[in-house]
C-alpha cells in the first residue's frame, strides 16, 4: 500500500481546523520547508477507482506490446527545478515536484531568461544537486547547450515543442539520450513528466484532471477556478515561486478549499469567451455525440475542449491546435461501472492508418500525431470515421 493511501480524511481535517483556529491567508512570501502531507479526500470515489483500472490496463497493453520493462526510477534527492512561465509547463512542474517532495528551489522564468538560471542560480546550488528543466527550448541553442553539459547525469530536460533536429541531437548527446524528453510536436509537456513520477496521489491526480479539463464542477468550484487564475498569474513572474504554489505542493483540499471561499472570486477563463464565439463540428455515431476543436491562439486546448463538451452536450471531443499535428480525444470521466477507454481507441487508430503516430499519454489523455495534417486535411475526416467505427473499443 502506497503512503497516500493512509492519509486521514478530509472530515477530521474539518473538525480539526476548527480547533486549531482559522487557516492563514494565502501569502507570497518565503516559507518554512514543506511538509507534503498529502491531505486527501476522505473516500475514493469511483472516478478514481476508474482512472486505477485504466492505468493498469494502459501498462499491461504496453508490457504485452514489449514496451513495458522500463527501469523504476532512482529515488530522488533534493532538487531544483526551472519552469517555463507557461500554465501547462507549471502544472508539469507541479507534479514533478510532488513526487520529488524535496526541493531546493522552483523558479519560474520567460525563455529568454533561460540563460539567467544557468548563469546565477544554478552556480550556486550544490555540487549534486539533481535539476529539472521543464517547458524550455534550447535557445539560444549554443548557450544553452554548452551551459547544459556541465551538469550531466544530473540535469533533465521536459519539453512540448517542437525543436530543430540539430539541437535536439546536440542535446542529447550534451546531456545524454535518455534525460532528454520531448522535443517533438506535442500539446503538454505534463504526460512527459508523469512517465518519470513514481508516486502518484488522489490529489495529484486532482491536479492532472485539472490541468486537462477532466476536473469535476465539485473541485473547481471549491478550489481549482482559483488555482487556474493564479496559475496564470504566477506564470508572470520571473524567480522562486516556492510560497507562491506551497498549498499545491502540500495538497490538503479543505485548506484550497477554505481559502478560495474566503477570496474574490476570479473572472473566467478567457476560454469561456473563446467557445462561445466559435461554433464547431457535431460528430453523432452510436449514442455519442463527439465536438470537434480546432483551437486558435493562445487559449488553452484542453480546457476550450471540456467547455465545448459543455455547451453542446457531448461525452467526447477531438481537439487541436490549428497549425499543429497532434489531436487529443477525451472526454469527461463517467459514473457508474463503465468506463470509456480513450488510450484503446487511440492505440488502434495507430495501428490501422499509416499516418498516424502515438504520442505520450501518461496523464490518460488519448493523443495521437497525424502526419502531414496541412497538406492532408482529408486525413482528419478518415481518422473521424474510424473513431466511429471504434465504439467497440471505446466502450469495453
Amino acid at each position: 500500500m502506497e503512503e497516500d493511501d493512509l492519509v486521514d480524511s478530509d472530515d477530521l481535517e474539518e473538525i480539526l481546523a476548527r480547533l486549531a483556529g482559522d487557516v492563514p491567508d494565502f501569502e507570497s512570501s518565503e516559507s518554512e520547508e514543506l511538509s507534503y502531507d498529502d491531505e486527501e479526500e476522505g473516500e475514493e470515489d469511483e472516478t478514481h477507482a476508474q482512472r486505477r483500472d485504466r492505468e493498469q490496463r494502459r501498462q499491461a497493453r504496453k508490457e504485452g506490446s514489449g514496451n513495458g520493462d522500463r527501469d523504476r526510477p532512482a529515488p530522488r534527492r533534493r532538487s531544483a527545478i526551472v519552469v517555463h512561465a507557461d500554465r501547462d509547463s507549471l502544472f508539469a512542474a507541479l507534479l514533478l515536484a510532488r513526487d520529488i517532495r524535496q526541493l531546493d528551489g522552483l523558479w519560474v522564468y520567460p525563455q529568454s531568461e533561460l540563460m539567467t538560471f544557468f548563469r546565477s542560480v544554478a552556480t550556486d546550488l550544490r555540487e549534486d544537486t539533481p535539476m529539472f528543466v521543464v517547458g524550455f527550448q534550447p535557445s539560444p541553442a549554443r548557450d544553452v547547450i554548452q551551459a547544459s553539459s556541465l551538469y550531466r547525469g544530473r540535469l533533465a530536460w521536459f519539453d512540448r515543442h517542437v525543436w530543430p533536429p540539430e539541437d535536439l541531437m546536440a542535446l542529447r548527446e550534451s546531456l545524454g539520450r535518455d534525460a532528454v524528453h520531448g522535443g517533438e510536436d506535442i500539446d503538454s509537456t505534463l504526460p512527459l513528466v508523469l512517465e518519470t513520477c513514481s508516486r502518484r496521489s488522489r490529489f495529484s491526480d486532482k491536479l492532472v484532471d485539472l490541468a486537462t479539463g477532466r476536473f469535476t464542477q465539485h473541485d473547481f468550484e471549491r478550489w481549482g477556478r482559483l488555482w487556474w487564475w493564479r496559475l496564470g498569474e504566477i506564470a508572470r513572474k520571473s524567480g522562486d515561486i516556492r510560497a507562491d504554489v506551497a498549498p499545491l505542493l502540500s495538497g490538503r483540499p479543505s485548506d484550497l478549499a477554505k481559502e478560495a471561499s474566503r477570496v474574490e472570486v476570479p473572472p473566467p477563463p478567457a476560454e469561456v469567451a473563446y467557445v462561445a464565439e466559435h461554433d464547431f463540428r457535431l460528430v453523432h455515431f452510436g449514442g455519442h455525440v463527439m465536438v470537434v476543436v480546432p483551437v486558435e491562439g493562445s487559449a488553452d486546448v484542453h480546457l476550450v475542449a471540456r467547455i465545448a463538451r459543455e455547451r453542446y452536450g457531448a461525452s467526447l471531443s477531438l481537439a487541436y491546435r490549428v497549425g499543429e499535428e497532434t489531436l487529443t480525444f477525451c472526454g469527461d470521466e463517467v459514473s457508474g461501472k463503465r468506463a470509456l477507454d480513450y488510450l484503446a481507441v487511440a492505440e488502434h487508430l495507430v495501428e490501422k492508418l499509416e499516418w498516424v503516430d502515438p504520442r505520450p499519454d501518461a496523464d490518460h489523455v488519448a493523443r495521437f500525431r497525424i502526419r502531414a495534417l496541412g497538406d492532408h486535411p482529408e486525413r482528419l475526416e478518415e481518422l473521424i470515421g474510424e473513431i466511429a467505427m471504434g465504439r467497440s473499443l471505446l466502450e469495453r
